[in-house]
């Protein structure tokens, strides 16, 4: 099978777990159906293809995988009701969909390829298949066009950055795949909204839109941890939730500040949390920037509030009296990231993990300006209730009239 420039860069690939984002008509089928033989050449292995649903597994590959095997003399065996191929040399390969999932539990795999990948549920992978293929250390390849970055896709794709000894990443447009010609490429942008085109032909991840930290920019933001960080002084923003809890660890340095740490806990309280700290931080002074609405909150069985639990733990609390607009905090966190002038104040070291998908997946209501609370506001909120009390907009205000007298009369008669 003859490939591409691209697509002998994937195949030449020898990490353990690939991922490769690509336009459409870049070739991803062809790319599954090469490894699918790569892997099935030898003796005793067992090999996954999954798609989102049966019907597309079938659809997808199914007819040219026989074909091809048939072609080069490996087939034993075919079996068509339940689309498993038996070849001559004991390897077993299984064409399977994801939307039934759950019948693929207990089973044990050399090599999975999983074919649009953003379109399978998360639980497929990270419950079912990813055990099968421990106890063989199995190899797995996810090939997609991207759907977002709230998709569990682009979390894939970023573990090149968290375990690059394990993970890898592709992203290739559908012009590199050599397979559409350029004035096709032309018309579809005609043809397409800028962000359709972008995702479905330049392989980009564009959810986000409405994205709440519109200035926070992963390669310019997020830096290497600091072995050797002063924190002597340390200045912790924090929302108070049950579930979760959340926390984000500055430092400052000079003009600049530096999320260096994060404290997610689920079905914890404001003690948790402070001791939670404590023991990270034995020896720093600590100033907590909390939720406002903590001076009030009780949580305690002693009926203590929020802010006045962090005080009674030794912590510096300051909280302005109630809650500025959430459109300046907003916007304050904004310009600490990139200010109007394209200088950054802002930096995050890559172990604060919940916070870096917070800037990345917060969003607005669609077509609203109403922050779409739930799942990713938490650290957000507590890295900006920080940043917005040290670092807050100056207001522009018009200047007050003078003083005139009343031009009334009294009538007089």
């Amino acid at each position: 099978m003859p490939l591409s420039i691209p697509q002998q860069k994937i195949v030449n690939d020898q990490h353990r777990f690939r991922v490769v984002v690509a336009g459409r008509r870049f070739g991803k089928t062809f790319i599954s159906l090469r490894e699918l033989a790569r892997f099935a050449r030898h003796p005793d292995q067992k090999i996954l293809y999954v798609a989102p649903t049966y019907r597309m597994a079938k659809g997808i590959v199914w007819d040219k995988l026989k074909s091809k095997l048939i072609s080069l003399n490996w087939v034993k065996k075919i079996n068509e009701s339940d689309l498993n191929i038996f070849l001559i040399n004991n390897t077993q390969i299984n064409i399977r969909g994801a939307d039934n999932y759950d019948s693929l539990r207990g089973l044990e795999y050399d090599f999975i390829v999983i074919d649009e990948a953003a379109l399978v549920d998360q639980k497929a992978w990270s419950e079912v298949l990813r055990p099968t293929i421990s106890n063989t250390q199995g190899h797995a390849l996810f090939i997609s066009t991207p759907t977002g970055k709230s998709n569990w896709f682009y979390d894939l794709y970023m573990r090149k950055l968290e375990d690059p000894e394990q993970w890898s990443g592709h992203q290739f447009t559908s012009l590199e795949g050599g397979n559409i010609p350029a004035e096709e490429i032309d018309q579809a942008r005609k043809d397409l909204d800028a962000r359709t085109f972008r995702q479905e032909f330049e392989a980009s991840f564009e959810t986000f839109v409405g994205q709440i930290a519109w200035a926070f920019k992963r390669d310019l933001t997020v830096i290497p941890i600091i072995d050797d960080v002063d924190t002597k002084t340390i200045h912790i923003g924090m929302d108070f939730n049950v579930t979760p809890m959340s926390a984000a660890i500055h430092v400052q340095q000079q003009d600049k500040m530096l999320q260096i740490d994060e404290v997610m806990m689920h079905s914890a309280n404001t003690q948790d949390m402070c001791d939670e700290i404590k023991e990270r931080y034995p020896k720093s002074k600590i100033f907590v920037y909390p939720d406002p609405s903590g001076s009030s909150r009780k949580t305690s069985a002693g009926g203590a509030t929020d802010h006045s639990i962090l005080t009674n733990n030794g912590f510096i609390v300051k909280a302005p009296r109630k809650h500025n607009a959430v459109k300046d905090r907003i916007n304050s966190y904004n310009s600490r990231l990139c200010s109007s002038d394209d200088v950054r104040h802002l930096f995050i070291t890559k172990n604060c993990k919940h916070t870096i998908e917070s800037l990345e997946k917060y969003c607005y209501k669609e077509g609203t300006q109403v922050p779409d609370k739930g799942q990713w506001d938490h650290m957000f909120d507590a890295a900006s209730y920080c940043i917005d009390f040290l670092y807050p907009l100056t207001k522009v205000r018009a200047p007050m009239p003078t003083p005139q007298r009343w031009g009334h009369s009294i009538n007089q008669q």
